[in-house]
């Protein structure tokens, strides 16, 4: 259904770089069409902001059980959820939460610290926090009026044993799904009986979900949220939440720029690839396609195919007249995982276009580029 709307605006989203099964390419393809639409509906108003179509996009994602994001995300070693998400704005507001359990979309939170974080130090000389983790952000949400589920270490005011036992596995369900437990049992025999190499690619469960967004005047905000690679270290945080690494957004007076990325958390934290992708785009007349190319083929320089840096990112690019009106959109999503998912959606589109892009069998070398610029007129 068309969605006529006198504001322009630009949505783009995915659903992480790695390896999406052919069986769930239609979940995947439908979840990212519900998160465009999401967007589409913030930005359609004119009060609408690039952060809070962001925010509306992947809340869409968190909550579909088919990502690992909020409700479905990957486990810890001890069964638990911990989320990982991150938020900014081309004003440079950011905000972060990781390793963050009992709230449904921590995106909300990285949000919500991204705009408290504008208001200034209290009275007492407090400056607000960016970056929060573990039971801290749930807490700090909670105060600040957000949903939130209750930490099973908060329920020890219940005295009946049994009574209890109930309540702690019902809080420690709440964002597990069937099928992150199902993969879960099965990481956890084979860590036990089996070798890690008879891992099937059909068991991997994508990292980062994100989203790109532009508003009608042309300012983009750029955000991530994950629920970390499977079977992972209490507290891990990964690249969600790393300042630089998942999202980054900057602007200038005609232009904007924005990346969401995803991949192997623990070597592209070192990488800064979003900031890197962002600034390089700004320093180099080359152009986004041959900048961010250059930079994913540098990851994985003097590499073995076995320790393949995969990564995807996701960058838009917006054009801006005076006074501030929104002109145009370079779109650009490239990857040497072996998949990523990509969606997006503009105002004068009739319907969001979603798509799984794979890199060619046996391919270990190539990085796979869509790529096109969109006018408003």
């Amino acid at each position: 259904m068309a969605m006529k709307s006198k504001a322009r605006f630009f949505v783009a989203v995915h659903v992480g770089a790695g390896y999406h099964a052919q069986s769930n390419s239609k979940n995947y393809r439908r979840a990212m069409r519900r998160a465009c639409l999401a967007a589409a509906a913030v930005l359609s108003q004119s009060s609408g902001t690039s952060m809070d179509a962001v925010v509306a996009a992947i809340k869409a994602l968190e909550d579909d059980e088919i990502t690992n994001a909020g409700r479905g995300s990957n486990l810890t070693q001890e069964g638990n959820v911990e989320c990982d998400a991150s938020i900014m704005d081309d004003s440079g507001s950011f905000g972060a939460v990781g390793a963050t359990s009992g709230v449904s979309n921590p995106i909300e939170v990285a949000a919500l610290l991204a705009k408290e974080s504008t208001h200034g130090s209290s009275s007492l000389g407090l400056i607000p926090p960016i970056f929060i983790v573990g039971d801290g952000a749930r807490q700090w949400a909670k105060e600040h009026g957000i949903e939130t589920m209750e930490s099973p270490e908060h329920a020890v005011c219940v005295e009946n044993p049994y009574a209890l036992l109930l309540l702690i596995t019902v809080l420690l369900l709440q964002l597990v799904t069937n099928r992150s437990k199902e993969q879960w049992l099965k990481y956890k025999n084979m860590m036990t009986k089996q070798p890690e190499s008879n891992l099937s690619r059909e068991d991997v469960i994508q990292d980062t979900v994100g989203a790109v967004c532009v508003d009608d005047k042309g300012n983009i905000s750029a955000g991530v949220s994950s629920g970390g690679i499977a079977m992972k270290a209490k507290g891990r945080v990964g690249l969600a939440a790393v300042y630089g690494c998942g999202c980054w957004a900057t602007s200038n007076l005609s232009s904007s720029v924005g990346c969401s990325t995803s991949g192997a958390g623990e070597r592209l934290i070192k990488s800064l690839l979003a900031r890197e992708c962002c600034h390089s785009v700004w320093e180099s007349d080359a152009g986004p396609v041959s900048v961010c190319s250059d930079i994913l083929l540098k990851l994985n320089q003097g590499h073995l195919a076995s320790q393949k840096q995969d990564a995807g990112i996701l960058l838009l690019q917006s054009f801006k007249s005076f006074p501030n009106r929104l002109e145009g959109v370079e779109f650009l999503a490239a990857h040497t995982a072996p998949s990523f998912g990509i969606g997006y959606f503009a105002n004068f589109m009739e319907r969001p276009k979603a798509s799984i892009l794979r890199q060619k069998p046996g391919d270990h070398s190539e990085v796979r580029v869509l790529a096109t610029r969109f006018l408003f007129t």
